[in-house]
């Protein structure tokens, strides 16, 4: 069942969405029809409103009857992922999606002492904001994750929160904290230096080894951010 999240108004428990470009991909993409049954939610602040509706009509604008209405509170939960400048545009879609897709609340981009790439490219960060709507669509997500680029993203760190650098180490921890607050910090394809290392250095701070290989910094910011999510929902797993 295709969920949307999208702007919309209810009148006499019909919602209606007027964006043309949803109702297109509607009819010509997903071919719904009438009687078809789709979800779409809204957020405001920490709460989203999904529905459950039955469509109407599907012409100039989506009508369609309420059937069943959803409220869910964010929580007190919080991840961030923040991931260094990655070296080719395609590479920054793929973990901003699969992050989403993991549920991850936000993802921040940041320029690495060793990262080669270190300015974002401004004519393509509607398409990232696309590409993390679209994935948590399709992950049925309850919220789409914050997605910014800074050059002292350690300013934006949640407070409490403990800070897990995924880098290879001696003594580096295998195992992840309870908290309710979480940050992890993925490095560049040229490691991290200390003076990433120090750009962290007031948080509260752990090393997670990843395991005997090397891994390429997508594959380790998606590891990362399942380990960080993972210890929300099943925190006995991972101890």
């Amino acid at each position: 069942m295709q969920l949307f999240h999208e702007e919309h108004t209810i009148q006499n428990n019909n919602l209606i969405i007027s964006n043309p470009d949803t109702i297109a991909q509607c009819r010509k993409v997903l071919r719904l029809k009438t009687g078809d049954i789709i979800h779409v939610q809204s957020t405001k602040a920490n709460t989203t409103t999904r529905h459950l509706v039955r469509i109407s009509d599907i012409s100039q604008t989506l009508i369609g009857e309420i059937i069943e209405t959803t409220t869910k509170n964010k929580g007190e939960n919080y991840t961030q992922i923040f991931v260094a400048m990655p070296n080719k545009h395609d590479k920054l879609e793929l973990i901003a999606q699969k992050l989403t897709e993991l549920g991850v609340d936000e993802i921040v981009f940041r320029p690495a002492e060793r990262s080669i790439i270190k300015q974002r490219n401004k004519n393509k960060e509607q398409r990232l904001h696309l590409i993390v709507k679209e994935a948590t669509e399709q992950s049925r997500g309850w919220f789409i994750p914050q997605i910014s680029f800074r050059e002292h993203p350690e300013d934006t760190i949640q407070k409490d929160s403990i800070v897990y650098i995924f880098d290879k180490k001696e003594n580096a921890t295998t195992s992840i904290e309870s908290s309710s607050k979480k940050t992890g910090i993925i490095g560049p394809e040229g490691g991290l230096t200390e003076k990433d290392y120090n750009r962290f250095a007031k948080h509260t701070q752990k090393t997670y080894d990843l395991g005997s290989t090397i891994l390429r910094m997508e594959t380790a910011a998606i590891v990362g951010g399942w380990l960080l999510k993972s210890n929300f929902e099943h925190p006995k797993n991972l101890h």
